[in-house]
């Protein structure tokens, strides 16, 4: 657990960065800060690996005054992943993965061992432990960058805007790993962005912050979209916060209807039972039908589906073998979507029932 008291950062020239800030960060979950550039954002999260000296207050991981440990020692226990990777350009892959190993005085063989672990948790083929930075993709640096903040096997991960610096179809691929990763690993994450949406989807905790670090709210996403705490707060999360509330909810929920015609639409199925398109009252088919998995999905994929849909139909379809399993229409989804509110509303701890779905679609 990290914890904050009156934690303060005022530069020589006056300057305030931070100010008395209060905050628990629980073990094992994901706590996102957000806010407006120079918020103070950066400057907390590197109060707890000390490369920020507090000028006030107290930082405490695990009971421990972060003041009092080894500055090298702390910064070998935590993970620390940043923009752009800033892995180290002469050396190949998996030796980057292996650099606190290294620094732990792990032997070669066992620290690439490790580092070869790393690359396949992170979901990157073998052969690239032997390539060089500069022969990756901006995607794949960022998932060596993981794999090297994982590499120790650390409780705490430090993560700063770590995929502001990609494009918007690599980083949703790359918060979905985390969402994975996170779900097998328990870390206790410190995750930085100035983007709401990447926050409602990876955080079980978002913190909303003002200048010099004041806290707006602090909530679980469900809350936040739904209970904003004042008018700032509501302007920051902008427009669409029921739209960002579906990627929140899982399609687990949604009550399936068969299928059969709907209003002169047809599904059409291949042998193996799987949706090939939909034919119209014209006898034409118009393919291929839009689809979601109920077992992975969120609810913003079962709404795109029904949109797309010609028939106003989304189809289920089975997680392994692709064969439609039910419709269900917009309406259904948004009956889907009040349930699921509901029982986020009556859930407690710091996520409030908050479902992630790494496979889904989210807003």
């Amino acid at each position: 657990m990290i914890r904050f008291e009156g934690a303060a950062k005022r530069h020589p020239d006056g300057t305030v960065a931070v100010e008395g800030l209060d905050l628990e960060v629980p073990a094992g979950r994901t706590t996102v800060l957000v806010g407006p550039s120079g918020c103070g954002k950066t400057t907390i999260l590197r109060m707890v690996n000390r490369m920020v000296t507090p000028t006030a207050g107290r930082v405490l991981l695990d009971g421990a005054d972060v003041a009092g440990l080894d500055a090298a020692k702390l910064r070998r226990g935590i993970g620390y992943v940043i923009q752009q990777a800033g892995l180290f350009p002469q050396r190949r892959v998996l030796d980057n993965i292996a650099t606190v190993p290294y620094l732990l005085g792990w032997d070669r063989k066992r620290a690439r061992a490790r580092a070869a672990e790393m690359l396949e948790l992170v979901g990157l083929p073998p052969e690239t432990g032997r390539r060089y930075p500069f022969q990756l993709s901006g995607g794949q640096q960022q998932r060596v960058g993981v794999a090297r903040a994982l590499a120790a096997d650390p409780p705490v991960l430090l993560m700063d805007e770590p995929f502001s610096a990609v494009d918007p179809v690599v980083r949703a691929g790359l918060q979905e790993e985390l969402l994975r990763l996170q779900a097998e690993l328990h870390k206790t994450v410190l995750f930085v962005t100035h983007d709401i949406d990447e926050a409602v989807r990876l955080g079980d905790q978002v913190v909303v912050l003002r200048d010099h670090g004041h806290i707006a709210q602090r909530a679980d996403p469900h809350t936040l979209l739904t209970s904003p705490a004042d008018q700032d707060v509501t302007a920051f999360l902008g427009p669409g916060r029921g739209l960002r509330g579906l990627g929140l909810v899982p399609a687990t929920g949604v009550e399936l209807d068969g299928l059969g015609r709907a209003d002169g639409w047809e599904l059409a199925l291949d042998a193996e039972g799987r949706p090939t398109g939909w034919t119209g009252p014209d006898g034409q088919l118009q393919g291929p039908a839009p689809v979601f998995v109920p077992a992975r999905d969120s609810l913003h994929a079962a709404l795109d589906a029904a949109v797309l849909s010609p028939s106003g139909l989304a189809v289920a379809v089975d997680a392994e073998t692709g064969r439609a399993v039910g419709t269900v229409s917009r309406a259904g989804i948004l009956g889907a979507l009040a349930a699921g509110a509901a029982a986020a509303g009556t859930s407690t701890g710091t996520s409030a029932g908050t479902a992630k779905v790494p496979g889904g679609r989210q807003p």
